[in-house]
């Protein structure tokens, strides 16, 4: 057997063993741990064919895998490559032509590989965004306060590929690896550049907070805009911490430990249960990162693309309402909420902020999104409120 076939043959089975909802890097690192045999070229080469095969989305579902498979790495990549020069030469022979017309050429269209245009905000550029899946992201860092020089510094030492952004973020290829070069939450942290931008509003003129300001991040999570908020305000900030999730909440208090965070509060809460009962505190600040379709980060996770079920946008905003409803009562007179996702779709944005806005009788103070598909980035979905 080929080492180009034993590829395809492994990209199939996993492709074929994967399950919705499962993100595929995690069936990945399982697959790869249950079989030492490949060697990290190998990893690599083969988990390619799989996110290739998955940037088609729903297109070509007429094929068979490893057909779809070709097509991915053909669509996918601009520079010929020896597997398809194997097994598709008539491919490889055309890598270079634009999108577009490899595109005619697959005879695929947008609407074949993404079948949500329809529930897309006006403010997104639709063929922008689908274009957008045919890369992978971008790997990006935010520098923490006072550690720019030593990392860009141990950066260039290691001949480690990266570009500056801005003072506090640099980008680098995608699976780039720093953990062994940098303290990671120390010193850095692993954050898309747009993640990065979501609480810009605090940064403009007028706009101000107590001195020691009362935060409550609400869907923590693993805890990285807790992070970036405690950065943001000079470690000035008393911060309470929840999730659903007593394992990412462990996550989370690795991190804070590893970043120097000693002054929070880490609760488990579950803002979309009936009887949610609330926190004793008022806050200055609360950080409603709300549990989402992800759909702004489906270029970095493509499996979404063939797995989403649409109806998952209206179970999504209910939720989302929920939760924004129960959370809101624990602003204090005058203090902000920020609303955030990382989805492109209007019922889960606009349409939630609306519902803030007015079932909630929050005033509205800046809504945008934040959007990602021509940096190599994720897209977010960013709403200030006050009362």
């Amino acid at each position: 057997m080929s080492r180009h076939h034993s590829h395809i043959a492994s990209a199939i089975n996993i492709i074929v063993s994967a399950s919705a909802g499962e993100p595929l890097a995690h069936h990945l690192k399982k697959f790869f741990a249950a079989d030492k045999k490949f060697g990290s070229k190998d990893r690599k080469a083969i988990a390619s064919l799989c996110y290739n095969y998955y940037r088609l989305g729903n297109a070509l579902n007429d094929k068979t895998a490893e057909e779809r498979i070709l097509a991915g790495c053909f669509l996918c990549s601009s520079e010929r490559s020896d597997l398809l020069e194997d097994r598709a030469p008539e491919l490889n022979e055309k890598i270079h032509w634009s999108r577009e017309k490899k595109l005619a050429f697959l005879k695929v269209t947008d609407d074949d590989i993404f079948l949500f245009r329809k529930e897309l905000s006006s403010e997104i550029n639709d063929a922008g965004f689908i274009s957008s899946f045919s890369k992978q992201p971008l790997f990006f860092l935010r520098i923490r306060p006072g550690k720019a020089v030593k990392i860009l510094e141990k950066l260039a030492a290691a001949k480690t590929a990266f570009t500056e952004i801005s003072t506090s973020c640099i980008a680098m290829p995608p699976a780039s690896k720093t953990d062994e070069l940098i303290r990671l939450n120390k010193d850095a942290v692993v954050q898309d550049l747009n993640s990065q931008q979501v609480f810009n509003y605090l940064l403009q003129d007028g706009v101000f907070l107590p001195e020691e300001a009362v935060v409550w991040d609400c869907c923590a999570g693993s805890g990285g805009k807790s992070i970036l908020l405690y950065d943001l305000l000079h470690g000035h900030a008393e911060l309470h911490v929840s999730d659903v999730r007593e394992n990412i909440l462990h996550n989370l208090r690795n991190r804070f430990r590893d970043a120097g965070i000693k002054n929070y509060r880490v609760f488990i809460a579950d803002p979309t249960e009936e009887n949610y009962k609330q926190p004793e505190k008022k806050f200055d600040l609360i950080i409603c990162d709300v549990p989402c379709t992800g759909s702004g980060t489906w270029a970095r996770n493509p499996e979404q693309l063939v797995f989403f079920d649409k109806k998952n946008t209206v179970r999504y905003a209910e939720q989302q309402k929920k939760i924004a409803t129960n959370v809101v009562k624990a602003l204090k007179p005058g203090g902000l909420f920020f609303y955030i996702t990382c989805s492109v779709f209007q019922k889960e944005n606009e349409a939630v902020a609306e519902y803030i806005r007015s079932a909630c009788g929050l005033k509205l103070l800046e809504m945008q999104y934040l959007k990602g598909y021509n940096d190599r980035s994720d897209t977010m979905f960013t709403a200030v409120f006050s009362n």
